[in-house]
């Protein structure tokens, strides 16, 4: 038997001792009782030992998945007293694998389901985080002041492009998708013709922090679009001064699933917040949203 067979052997056993022991170890959380401190550090340690869960997360997503879904319940169902012990125990790089394995996992899950609504065997409504989405873009449109929107632009629209959808629903005007990941954009564009919103959603290319957005009066940051202060200090410089912005955050218990966007002292000296939708407690939601307001400029 060559050499390099005998490797490829060696490796296949190995993914399939790593696969069969994580999901042992994944049922076990769940069918364990455990405080929240307990249950995320034992998710923590599990996705540590994994690193395959974040690499290859659409091939584990059969594993991912539960534990994504317990993280969640762990989130949404703690107490006062989970509030107050959060962060004791957790350090900055803890904090940061979690993040990498809920966006894994979100990623993973939009790519899966542009598939299967391309190939006609699902809708738009069979969307697992649909409802969800359609809450927070209700939530963000209502923060608006202005009525009288042309064009919006929504920055990291991922493979699935499901705020820009909803951002369009709401305002009924054409909405500019843009992410710097050419594999997103050619998957989001299919999904847009498969849903016939060529002439109201557009997907753009975009790799460069330094795009022109004085097109856009209305402007969504997603929580996943990276590195914010870059993303902000190029709207600060081109939107056109009567844009309204808001960016995306997670707050208290929830950036153990969303990292939250850094609100620092050199992005306050170009933006205000002028409204808040804070989400905490039992509810499923997820995401918040700051709604800013430039200074400095116009």
């Amino acid at each position: 038997m060559h050499l390099d067979l005998l490797n490829t052997i060696d490796n296949v056993e190995e993914c399939v001792s790593s696969t069969v022991g994580c999901q042992a170890a994944i049922s076990a959380l769940m069918r364990c009782s455990s405080s929240f401190q307990e249950g995320v550090g034992n998710a923590l340690r599990i996705i540590r030992e994994n690193p395959q869960l974040i690499s290859e997360a659409e091939a584990n997503f059969h594993l991912l998945d539960p534990l994504v879904e317990y993280l969640e319940a762990k989130v949404f169902l703690a107490n006062d007293v989970d509030q107050l012990l959060f962060g004791l125990g957790y350090g900055r790089e803890d904090m940061e694998l979690l993040n990498n394995a809920y966006c894994a996992w979100e990623t993973a899950l939009e790519k899966i389901f542009v598939e299967r609504l391309c190939a006609g065997v699902s809708s738009l409504s069979d969307y697992r985080l649909n409802s969800r989405f359609q809450r927070l873009l209700k939530r963000e449109v209502s923060m608006l002041s202005q009525r009288n929107h042309r064009r919006a632009l929504f920055i990291g629209s991922g493979p699935f492009p499901i705020s820009a959808v909803w951002l369009h629903k709401y305002l009924g005007i054409s909405v500019d998708g843009l992410d710097l990941s050419s594999d997103a954009v050619e998957r989001s564009r299919g999904l847009i013709a498969k849903l016939g919103l060529e002439g109201s959603i557009n997907i753009i290319h975009e790799d460069s922090p330094h795009y022109d957005v004085g097109a856009y009066d209305v402007i969504i940051i997603a929580l996943l679009a990276k590195p914010k202060k870059v993303i902000l200090d190029n709207i600060h410089a081109s939107a056109r001064p009567d844009c309204e912005v808001i960016c995306r955050t997670s707050s208290g218990l929830r950036s153990v699933l969303y990292e939250p966007t850094p609100i620092s002292t050199e992005i306050l000296e170009k933006y205000s917040i002028a409204d808040a939708r804070v989400i905490s407690g039992a509810a499923d939601d997820t995401i918040s949203s700051l709604l800013l307001r430039r200074v400095g400029r116009g």
